[in-house]
């Protein structure tokens, strides 16, 4: 079991299926799935408390219902909460459109919260964790991991005009990379993470995922599986409302532990 600190932005996905994605000025029905706990963060934190892990999300959540309601979620998932703060705004939301074909269109809608929400009164001490996954440096200081020197950092990847953006592994999609080519994309990315950095992961959709380090590279094939939202008490609908939805994942056969990373 890994020690975990996951620090980002916890929010509710509010799901709605359409047949198509409206385009400017279109009308379209939308099926009501209810909401699930969502974020990148909160994902990350969930998944691995589900898969064994000792996980403390540092998150903000607003002073309101959904705010609680989300509280609860996480704890049901065994993500300790401790070092989650309120926020002086709403709970963040997320519209999801689920379209047929499984594609997703996010529309996250601004909950009101400044840069300054995001920095808790408090954080867990870090000197002793495995791992330290930090959403993005736009939200967080660079400096929120500084005292996790011998941990496994993972960060998204570096916005335009990052200078500094301090990571063992960085995670994305291919839109998030800016364009750089795959020959090129690992220097790209050590010129704002320094020498800490080890791999550069970058999700393919359908293709799968490519790891990228100074020396070496990785593939990791996709195989279909059924996209499924599964039941929790912070999901209205009670059924499985995604399934069959069409959407990939990376075969588990290729895993990257904590250790093979470093």
């Amino acid at each position: 079991m890994a020690e975990v600190v996951v620090f980002g932005v916890v929010a509710a996905d509010i799901v709605l299926r359409v047949q198509r994605i409206p385009g400017p000025g279109d009308h379209v029905n939308a099926e009501a799935l209810g909401w699930r706990i969502g974020g990148s963060s909160a994902n990350v934190a969930c998944g691995l408390s589900m898969a064994g892990h000792h996980v403390r999300l540092v998150s903000p959540v607003g002073r309101d219902s959904m705010g609680d309601n989300l509280l609860a979620e996480l704890e049901q998932y065994g993500v300790e909460t401790e070092y989650t703060f309120r926020a002086d705004a709403a709970s963040p939301r997320t519209l999801i459109l689920l379209d047929n074909a499984g594609e997703r269109t996010i529309i996250a809608v601004d909950s009101g919260a400044g840069p300054s929400s995001f920095l808790p009164v408090r954080g867990p001490d870090l000197r002793s964790v495995d791992c330290v996954y930090v959403e993005g440096y736009t939200r967080y200081p660079t400096g929120t991991a500084v005292a996790a020197e011998s941990a496994l950092l993972v960060t998204s990847p570096p916005v335009p005009g990052a200078t500094t953006w301090p990571a063992t592994v960085v995670i994305g999609s291919e839109t998030q990379y800016n364009d750089v080519t795959p020959a090129g994309i690992f220097e790209a990315v050590r010129s704002v993470s320094g020498e800490r950095l080890k791999w550069v992961v970058v999700t393919r959709g359908q293709e799968g995922a490519d790891a990228y380090a100074a020396s070496s590279e990785l593939h990791v094939d996709a195989v279909r599986a059924s996209q499924v939202d599964v039941d929790r008490p912070g999901n209205l609908g009670g059924s499985d409302s995604w399934e069959d939805a069409g959407s990939w994942r990376h075969s588990g056969s290729t895993q990257m532990s904590c250790a093979n990373a470093r």
